[in-house]
């Protein structure tokens, strides 16, 4: 279910107050509440968890840089979807980032239609993890011992939310192949769509844990 609008917020983290109040301007016109951060300090000292949907975040800031916030949001909340904010330079290091479990990136200038629908799918995936988190556990019934080892790597990066694209480049193999093993994964695990495979893997991390 898709979490209320008046509810949800994207972050704004970007050094540079015109962009910042631009990206605002654009978000507000879809009635999507911002919050906004002037440096990557800014943001680790005053975001709290809660309703964030998507963080924007600007890849080349002072002291501390876009990429090394992203290390320590992954750390605390993985399934919030980042979209980095690039420079036509900084492309390159988006590319790694994303490779890391980042969302997106957005080279500037923005394609106002385009950052609108980026934004969109981040809070989608936002709703899928949220559902995820809360679906009932399906009982462990030994699908993940059938799985080929390739099957595992392309399982934990479904987890992580990333895509097909990203995966065959992270493997080194084509996006074909990678759907291939997607459907064998989801034949294996009985899963209907992947909220609900992300909800047995997490189901049976949980029973393990205890």
């Amino acid at each position: 279910m898709a979490a209320n609008p008046a509810n949800r917020s994207i972050c704004i983290v970007d050094d540079d107050a015109q962009v910042r109040g631009f990206l605002q301007e654009v978000l507000a016109s879809v009635r999507l509440v911002t919050e906004e951060y002037s440096s990557g300090e800014d943001f680790m000292r005053r975001w709290r968890p809660g309703n964030t949907d998507c963080v924007l975040l600007d890849i080349r800031m002072p002291r501390i840089t876009g990429p090394e916030v992203h290390d320590w949001l992954r750390k605390r909340n993985p399934e919030i979807p980042v979209i980095f904010l690039s420079g036509y330079a900084d492309v390159p290091t988006a590319v790694r980032a994303m490779r890391l479990g980042a969302f997106d990136f957005l080279e500037k200038p923005f394609n106002v239609q385009h950052l609108i629908e980026r934004v969109n799918a981040a809070m989608r995936l936002a709703d899928e993890r949220r559902a995820a988190a809360t679906a009932p556990s399906a009982p462990d019934d030994g699908w993940q011992e059938s799985l080929t080892p390739r099957e595992q790597e392309i399982l934990a990066a479904i987890i992580l939310g990333k895509r097909n694209k990203v995966i065959a480049a992270d493997l080194g193999i084509s996006e074909r192949t990678v759907e291939t093993h997607r459907a064998h994964i989801m034949a294996k695990s009985g899963a209907s769509n992947v909220i609900e495979l992300v909800g047995m893997v997490a189901g049976r991390l949980s029973v393990i844990s205890k």
